[in-house]
């Protein structure tokens, strides 16, 4: 027969009554004893009447967990190798550097320009200012540039802008006085100039785009490569955490692009290389047998004799695309 509870008033089994007759349920029971020990508290102190200093004095002798040193190593580690100018981006800002060399090379110091883009907003979200430049490429600057590079870059203060190699249709840099525009006194651009001025001044802002510059390069060929490839180093060390995955350099999307003689894909040459070469070179020699052998019986044809020309193309068929990260660690433990 069941009891009822005279706090919840609720009938329940004679099990869940443990202090007998007359007395509350089990539940009951539980919550009047939670209820004496008080609420967990959601902070240190009431903030909104609390003495703020005695808080503060409070706070700062407090002795923070294990734990909280160790993540806040790591956050500090993650934050410095974010901000760090990695061989990756040695290797980007080397190819860089020749790729702007060849491209005034092929279309003629003349015939390229120096183009600086800011927006008219302080741009901060890199997907924002990705947006807005795809827009601009799109509708505007494939139509009076045919080729460009472009680098975009972070300020200290976080606002994003983008400088561009371009190539132009005309002569823009004849006649002009770099002394003269250094001072602000344009009279010297020829007409073609002037029109390129004119169509930039007129079309940017309706993608967003504020403060435009163009001019023709100043010195030559190797000066603009160098100081161009610095931005990258620039832009590295104003770095955030969102702006990983997006591209530091963009392109002409044009594979018959005679000036694109460089990408990131190589090793410099160093003492840690040198040592992989030879220790990846052993390595090769002592596989090859297996792997002609393979070929044959798993796949059904013949590999030729594995060479420094071939040896990448052969081994991503024979083992896997990944085959340096799924055997470096037994390759450079060999001897």
């Amino acid at each position: 027969m069941k009891r009822r509870c005279p706090e919840c008033l609720t009938y329940r089994h004679p099990s869940a009554f443990s202090g007998g007759i007359g007395c509350v349920c089990d539940v009951c029971a539980a919550a009047a004893q939670s209820a004496k020990r008080g609420a967990l508290p959601c902070l240190n102190s009431n903030n909104c009447i609390g003495n703020h200093a005695e808080s503060m004095i409070s706070n700062k002798n407090k002795q923070l967990p294990e734990f909280h040193e160790r993540l806040k190593k790591e956050a500090d580690k993650k934050s410095a190798k974010l901000n760090e100018f990695s061989t990756s981006h040695k290797k980007s800002a080397t190819a860089l550097e020749l790729n702007v060399h060849q491209f005034i090379e092929t279309f003629g110091i003349n015939h390229v320009g120096f183009l600086t883009l800011t927006f008219a907003d302080d741009v901060q979200d890199v997907k924002e200012a990705s947006r807005r430049f795809h827009s601009l490429r799109t509708n505007f600057l494939s139509k009076h540039f045919k080729h460009y590079i472009c680098v975009y870059e972070r300020t200290k203060k976080g606002r994003i802008h983008f400088h561009l190699i371009v190539n132009t249709r005309e002569d823009i840099r004849r006649g002009l006085n770099f002394a003269a525009i250094a001072a602000r006194n344009y009279t010297s651009a020829n007409p073609a100039l002037r029109q390129l001025w004119k169509l930039i001044r007129e079309n940017v802002g309706k993608y967003g785009f504020g403060r435009s510059e163009l001019l023709p390069v100043k010195t030559n060929s190797k000066g603009l490569a160098r100081y161009v490839a610095k931005y990258i180093a620039k832009h590295i060390d104003s770095r955030k955490p969102e702006d990983k995955g997006y591209r530091l350099i963009r392109t002409t999307i044009d594979k018959k692009s005679l000036w694109k003689i460089a990408t990131s894909n190589f090793s410099f040459r160093s003492v840690g290389s040198a040592e992989w070469r030879r220790k990846l070179e052993s390595w090769v020699v002592a596989i090859e047998p297996y792997l002609k052998q393979y070929a044959v019986e798993m796949k059904g044809y013949e590999i030729p004799d594995i060479d420094q020309e071939n040896y990448n193309i052969i081994l991503s068929e024979v083992i896997s695309p990944k085959w340096a990260f799924l055997n470096r660690e037994i390759i450079t433990n060999l001897a």
